[in-house]
């Protein structure tokens, strides 16, 4: 894609108060996602990447946690008063999944009803399920934890607001979010946590980790000034996070494979994420320049509809025979994914960014709003 076509898909998610690198932080999500999938099916042997998509999903988790947090946090006080707001919150909520959701689900559904092969099997049972959030096959299992999520964040971010202004409160909020997040891992401990379940218990500990990276960012803005040690601490994450995929972790120690061996390390994907966030955010230098480049900032912007479609999109490649076609079908299927993403984007997602509720309905659309949350 040119520039021209790059900046197209661009324009509306830059604001004023949009931190570009984000954008390329939700484009490294998704990069994992589809690489893990990618190994898992056979398409990417090398380097196989296989057992590193749940990680994917929890940097998803910690970003929304932030983001969502980071705008209730910067509301001036009594901002959270408002009943407007609180009805705009929802709207948003439910336009920024639902939407794309839906066309995955009917379409999914007629598909199966007609006995088309297709990746989502759903049947009028199963889209009753996915509908009430009961269910998630495949990496629908996400939607449900996530938006769950949705509805109990106001409460944490008013506890966090109902603090402010008192003696000792930023370390206050820490501690209640360091009490939630002990609190989540005793009962919801991870080894009992169910792959792909669709509850948000055992995950709550990743948003939580979001959460508190934006009240860090807000309570203590003088951490910024140690740029160097958050580039070096940056970068010290991104390589763990290399070292502790699972082929690589069992060539390193010399024992055997195990796909998901990591998948449940909850609070340290939590922690790790929002530390590389924050590095993100307070480092500058190269770290946030690739972040924010144009291409992994595309691929952020398209990062939900490229989530869902993937899949499909494999096994369309896979029945066509491009698998035949060696490392010339993976590059296709990977622009075939991009392509697909953003036609996507561009039907189901972007039309209804631009709502609001009440007197936040007259923003034009001349305004893009920071970030897409």
């Amino acid at each position: 894609m040119g520039k021209m076509g790059g900046a197209f898909f661009l324009q509306a998610a830059a604001g004023p108060a949009h931190v570009l690198a984000l954008d390329g932080l939700r484009g490294l999500a998704v990069l994992i996602v589809i690489g893990s999938h990618l190994s898992n099916d056979g398409w990417l042997p090398l380097p196989n990447l296989s057992g590193t998509g749940k990680s994917g999903v929890y940097l998803f988790f910690v970003l929304s946690a932030y983001l969502l947090s980071s705008m209730m946090l910067a509301r001036p006080p009594g901002g959270l008063s408002s009943a407007s707001y609180w009805i705009d919150y929802a709207l948003r909520r439910v336009l920024r999944i639902w939407p794309l959701y839906l066309v995955v689900l009917l379409l999914s559904w007629i598909l199966s009803r007609a006995g088309v092969p297709w990746h989502y099997k759903i049947d009028t049972a199963a889209l009753v399920d996915h509908l009430t959030l009961r269910a998630g096959q495949s990496v629908l299992w996400s939607i449900p934890v996530e938006f769950t999520f949705y509805l109990w964040l106001p409460l944490i971010v008013l506890a966090l607001r109902a603090m402010h202004g008192r003696a000792g409160a930023r370390w206050s909020g820490l501690a209640l979010l360091i009490v939630l997040m002990l609190l989540a891992t005793w009962y919801w401990p991870a080894t009992l946590a169910p792959v792909n379940g669709v509850q948000l218990g055992p995950y709550l500990v990743i948003f939580l980790c979001g959460v508190a990276a934006a009240w860090i960012q807000q309570e203590w803005p003088q951490l910024a000034r140690w740029r160097l040690g958050w580039r070096m601490l940056g970068w010290v994450l991104l390589a763990c996070l290399v070292l502790i995929t699972p082929s690589l972790w069992a060539l390193l120690t010399g024992g055997e494979f195990d796909q998901g061996f990591n998948s449940r390390w909850f609070t340290t994907f939590g922690v790790g994420w929002a530390l590389l966030l924050l590095a993100v955010l307070w480092g500058d230098g190269a770290l946030r320049r690739f972040f924010a480049c144009v291409p992994m900032r595309l691929l952020g912007v398209v990062s939900f509809s490229a989530y869902l479609w993937h899949m499909p999109v494999l096994q369309v490649a896979d029945a066509l025979g491009a698998r035949a076609w060696g490392w010339l079908g993976l590059l296709l299927i990977l622009v075939c994914i991009l392509l697909v993403a953003m036609a996507s984007f561009l039907l189901f997602e972007r039309p209804w960014r631009w709502i609001r509720y009440g007197a936040r309905a007259s923003i034009s659309k001349a305004q893009p709003l920071p970030h897409r949350r």
